[in-house]
């Protein structure tokens, strides 16, 4: 049986930008749909229980900017109840086979020796304050950093930058551009700490669903996306089928908002795929970019976008480029291994770039007397069982004979350029426009320059606002808060800034 329902926006995909855009367009007094083909509302910025432990879908149940990011401060415009527990310190590190905790950028100078120290200084210095130049908007991060320091003399240092840049972007360094590093450098120092959410992923998008039904939204849980119906070059719904009953729904709307990344977009619209190009928004970054990937079975279509004028030379050739990609481990532990609330950075491992202990935050993450740890490391082959050896190799160096004892593994998970996550490397995103007068795109395909993982995907929905606000780029976003000033990264020098209240 076919229905039809009229509404004002369709979302597709209840994942955190299809949550959060939704919320949006209900503030303004839209009537809003959003459909879900799974149970359970969240996507990849959701959490399964097992074992007693909240195992995250995607994400490592860690805001990127913390409580004085976007995605907190959009939470907080829709009156969202949620807490981040910011990171106390800057980092730490495990290097020459133990720990050292750095509550400021200084005391990374006990992790890498005078020498090495100082020429972070200096290479955080020319990135910080000095604008890319021609011939670097082309270069790939490796490129730029290999012409200043050499790997072999300053291993601490590289691999600094190389295991941040794997648990960060989930790419090696010679496939993100430079000044996509420089954007996302600020943004880590004027935002500050990272944050834990409290309850996990899944407590934050209960909550905002939560808030969507609330404020008269309809968010239809086991729905297929059969197809978009469009007319003469514009949107004019969704058509929908309820797995439970097969029953098929038109629904009808100007304004549809598609949170399941571009290429399966493309494929709903019926508009095949095509040698289309896309870059974020006012992007530094010189990347030609293809899409890579989106929902699970992507055929790598490219995006529906055209590409932002500059774009030139890629850091790689474009048939060589890696998509991003990674390995997440699960664990349980007897004991505390890292004495913080943020991201311990592996630097004397061959594949572990970091791992983050959630239950510092929140002891509810994990069973009774245990400790929840997540991994993350790049994908650096093919061979996935080859890839989950060394992970175990890697844990077997971190751990001694505690690994298999006292911290066990509680399940291994890998990605490339799909679900869970990235659906385009960073630096390589689309705009949320496309060929369809009234079809949008959200989500971490669409997020602007220098926005990581779920900061990111909070951002393209400001950018969303504002492209139908008719804001231009070249101005400040209306949508989009001001950056922090500059000299908030000088906190960091001496001290983590002091955290914002909690909602």
């Amino acid at each position: 049986m076919t229905h039809e329902r009229e509404a004002d926006v369709v979302v597709i995909g209840a994942g955190l930008g299809g949550l959060l855009a939704a919320a949006q367009f209900l503030r303004r007094g839209r009537r809003v749909v959003v459909v879900e083909r799974l149970a359970h509302p969240g996507g990849r910025f959701t959490a399964k229980t097992f074992q007693g432990a909240q195992v995250s879908t995607g994400a490592v149940h860690m805001l990127p900017f913390g409580s004085n990011g976007e995605l907190a401060g959009m939470l907080r415009l829709l009156e969202v109840p949620h807490r981040v527990h910011d990171a106390e310190v800057f980092a730490s590190f495990h290097v020459r086979g133990r720990q050292y905790v750095c509550r400021s950028v200084l005391q990374l100078a006990g992790v890498l020796g005078p020498r090495q120290f100082a020429q972070l200084f200096r290479l955080g210095g020319e990135m910080l304050f000095t604008h890319p130049s021609a011939e670097e908007r082309g270069q790939s991060f490796a490129a730029w950093l290999e012409r200043r320091i050499a790997r072999r003399r300053s291993p601490e240092l590289y691999a600094y930058f190389e295991r941040m840049a794997h648990f960060a972007l989930s790419v090696d360094l010679p496939d993100v551009a430079y000044p996509e590093i420089v954007e996302i450098t600020k943004n880590m120092l004027r935002y500050g700490a990272p944050g834990i959410v409290d309850g996990g992923c899944a407590a934050l998008t209960g909550e905002l669903e939560r808030r969507v039904v609330a404020d008269g939204g309809e968010v239809r849980l086991l729905h297929d996306v059969l197809a978009l119906a469009h007319e003469n070059g514009a949107v004019a719904g969704v058509r929908v089928r309820d797995k439970a009953t097969g029953d098929e729904t038109l629904l009808r709307a100007p304004l549809v908002i598609s949170n399941i990344g571009p290429a399966a977009t493309r494929r709903l619209a019926n508009l095949g795929a095509r040698e289309t190009a896309g870059a974020a928004m006012g992007a530094p970054s010189a990347v030609t970019t293809r899409e890579r990937g989106s929902a699970a079975g992507d055929d790598g279509h490219t995006p529906l976008a055209p590409a932002v004028d500059g774009a030139s030379e890629a850091p790689r050739a474009h048939g060589q480029r890696r998509e991003a990609s990674g390995l997440k481990v699960h664990l349980l532990s007897d004991v505390s291994i890292i004495p913080h609330k943020g991201i311990m950075y592996c630097l004397d491992t061959e594949r572990i770039a970091g791992i983050v202990q959630p239950t510092n935050s929140d002891r509810r993450l994990a069973p009774p007397g245990k400790h929840l740890l997540i991994t993350h490391q790049l994908m650096r082959s093919d061979d996935v069982n080859a890839e989950r050896a060394a992970a175990r190799a890697d844990l077997r160096r971190l751990f001694g004979a505690d690994f298999g004892t006292k911290v066990t593994i509680l399940t291994m998970s890998q990605y490339r350029g799909e679900w869970p996550v990235n659906r385009a490397m960073q630096g390589e995103d689309v705009s949320p426009e496309t060929e369809l007068a009234g079809l949008y795109l959200v989500g971490d395909a669409v997020k602007p320059s220098g926005y990581l993982m779920v900061e990111g995907v909070a951002q393209s929905v400001n950018w969303l606002l504002d492209v139908l606000d008719g804001s231009s780029p070249a101005h400040r976003r209306a949508h989009t808060p001001p950056k922090p000033a500059n000299r908030r990264a000088l906190h960091w020098l001496v001290a983590p800034p002091p955290p914002h209240r909690d909602v």
